[in-house]
This record gives C-alpha cells, structure tokens and sequence, in this order.
C-alpha cells in the first residue's frame, strides 16, 4: 500500500470513528491486512492527536 492510499484509507476511518458508524469504519479497513490495518489506525490516531476517538 502506498503512503497516499494510507493516508486515504486514515482519513476515511477517522470519519468513520466521528461518526461512529460500524459500517464505515468496517469499510475503511476491508480488504487490508493486518498489518496494513495496524498501519491505517496508526496514522488515524496521529490523524486525531494522538489518540482514536470515537464519536
């Protein structure tokens, strides 16, 4: 995964996590591996300050 689709993928999860809609945070990391999932709410929680936050 590129660094930009990771940035896409975090973006769209830190939405998802505002809005605390199961669905879309489901939708965020469909398809990622593990790793790569790790990688998506690392940079959303840096995305949030630090911390994931939901709703």
């Amino acid at each position: 995964m590129s660094a930009a689709e990771l940035n896409v993928r975090a973006a769209r999860l830190v939405d998802a996590l505002d809005e605390a809609d199961p669905h879309a945070i489901r939708a965020a990391l469909h398809g990622l591996s593990p790793r790569q999932a790790n990688a998506a709410c690392r940079a959303a929680a840096a995305a949030q300050g630090g911390r994931l936050r939901i709703g």
